[in-house]
C-alpha cells in the first residue's frame, strides 16, 4: 500500500467542501494531516504552513467500521480483509470461528483495516451449540475460557446466549437460552476482570434479557424483540448490533436454499427487525452497525452497506446511520479518539465523497479520495 497525503514525512493541509463527523465543530473544512494522524483542524490547519491539496466538491469523513464480521468465512482472512480494505472501512470486529482455526492477528493501527477479534466464540455444549464457539459448561469452565481470549491478546469476549433462528417458524429462536445466569455472570464478571468487553450473540426475549441482567456490553442480532426490553436496553446504555442485512440475504437467496414458503418467512422477519430497529432510535438505544460479513451472501466489505441501506429503508435518520458507522462503531471496539470521527490525534484514515455523508450516509460506499 502506497503512501496517501500526510501519510509520510511532511505534513498537508487537506482543504475540502466539508467535514462529517467532527468531534468538536470548526470554521473551516481543512484537516492538517501528517505521519497517519490528524494533527489540526479548521483555522489551525490553514495557518500551519504546510503544502495544501484542495479536495473540491468533496467533503472528507472518517471511515467507516463494521462490529460484527467473521473473518474466516467467506474466504480467506487475507482475502477478506482485502476486501474489507477495498471497501474503505477502516476496522472490523471479527467475532467467532471455528475453535480448530488460527486467531487472526490483530492489526492494531499499522495498517487498515485494524481487527478486533474474540477467537473462538465461547458457547454450551449439546443442543444450541454453536460450531462458531468453543463448547463450555458451567462458571468455572467459561472463566478460564475468557482468562484465555485475554492471554491470547483478543480484543473481546463473544458469547453464544442464544441459538439459530427458526427459519420454519418466523418469531421463534430455536436453543432460546444456552446458558444458566450463573454461567452468564461468571463470564462476564471474567471479562470484567481482563479489562475485555463481552459481545453476545442473543436473539429472543429470554436471552437478550438474561444477557442485560448479566451486564454483557453489546447484544448481537437480538431479533424478536419488544418495546418493554428495548427500553431496557436503552435505559442500560448498552449497544445493539441488529444485523439486518443477515436474514435479508436469506430471504433474497441468491443460491436457491429455501423454498418460497420459508423465504416468506424471513421477509417478515427482516421486516419485524427494521421496525424494532426503528422504535430502538426513537427510544434512544446505542445503535451500532454490524453486517455479519462472511455469512451466506455478505462478502465482507460490501456487506456493511448493504446493513446501512436496510437500516435507511427502515426509516431511520441518516445521522444515526453516520454515527452507528463511525463514531459509535469506534467506541464499541475500544477504538475511540483513533477511528470514527475527525478529531486532533485520530488516525486520518480519510473519505473523500461528492457531499455531506451525514445526510447522505450511502456515499461512504463509492468515495472519490481516499487517504489510506
Amino acid at each position: 500500500m502506497q503512501d496517501g497525503p500526510g501519510q509520510g514525512t511532511k505534513p498537508v493541509c487537506l482543504v475540502a467542501e466539508g467535514l462529517a463527523g467532527l468531534a468538536h465543530p470548526v470554521e473551516e473544512p481543512a484537516l492538517l494531516v501528517g505521519q497517519g494522524r490528524i494533527l489540526a483542524l479548521g483555522a489551525a490547519a490553514l495557518k500551519a504552513g504546510a503544502k495544501r491539496l484542495a479536495l473540491p466538491g468533496l467533503w472528507l469523513a472518517p471511515a467507516p467500521l463494521d462490529a460484527h464480521v467473521h473473518l474466516h468465512l467467506g474466504g480467506t482472512v487475507e482475502d477478506n480483509l482485502e476486501r474489507s480494505l477495498a471497501a474503505g472501512l477502516a476496522a472490523v470486529r471479527d467475532l467467532g470461528h471455528r475453535p480448530a482455526l488460527a486467531t487472526p492477528h490483530t492489526r492494531p493501527g499499522q495498517v487498515p483495516p485494524w481487527v478486533v477479534t474474540s477467537g473462538p466464540g465461547l458457547g454450551c455444549q449439546g443442543p444450541g451449540s454453536s460450531w462458531l464457539a468453543q463448547a463450555l459448561a458451567g462458571p468455572e469452565a467459561l472463566r478460564q475460557a475468557v482468562w484465555r481470549r485475554a492471554l491470547d491478546q483478543c480484543g473481546v469476549v463473544k458469547l453464544f446466549a442464544s441459538g439459530l433462528l427458526d427459519f420454519d417458524n418466523p418469531g421463534q429462536v430455536l436453543h432460546p437460552l444456552t446458558f444458566s445466569p450463573a454461567e452468564l455472570a461468571a463470564a462476564v464478571r471474567a471479562a470484567d476482570e481482563a479489562g475485555l468487553p463481552v459481545a453476545a450473540h442473543a436473539s429472543g426475549a429470554q436471552a437478550v434479557r438474561a444477557c442485560l441482567e448479566a451486564g454483557v456490553g453489546s447484544i448481537e442480532h437480538g431479533f424478536f424483540l419488544e418495546r418493554p426490553l428495548i427500553r431496557e436496553m436503552a435505559a442500560l446504555r448498552r449497544s445493539w448490533v441488529p444485523t439486518c442485512a443477515a436474514v435479508k440475504a436469506h430471504a433474497q437467496d441468491p443460491e436457491g436454499r429455501h423454498s418460497l414458503e420459508e423465504r416468506q418467512g424471513l421477509w417478515s422477519i427482516v421486516q419485524g427487525q427494521m421496525r424494532a430497529l426503528h422504535l430502538a432510535e426513537g427510544l434512544g438505544v446505542d445503535l451500532v452497525l454490524g453486517s455479519d460479513a462472511g455469512s451466506y451472501g455478505l462478502e465482507h466489505g460490501a456487506a456493511l452497506f448493504l446493513e446501512m441501506a436496510c437500516w435507511l429503508e427502515a426509516g431511520l435518520r441518516p445521522a444515526t446511520v453516520f454515527t452507528a458507522a463511525t463514531s459509535r462503531a469506534a467506541r464499541l471496539l475500544g477504538l475511540a479518539g483513533e477511528l470514527g470521527s475527525l478529531a486532533e490525534g485520530a488516525r486520518a484514515w480519510l473519505l473523500g465523497v461528492p457531499g455531506d455523508p451525514q445526510v447522505e450516509p450511502m456515499l461512504l460506499a463509492k468515495p472519490r479520495w481516499r487517504n489510506f
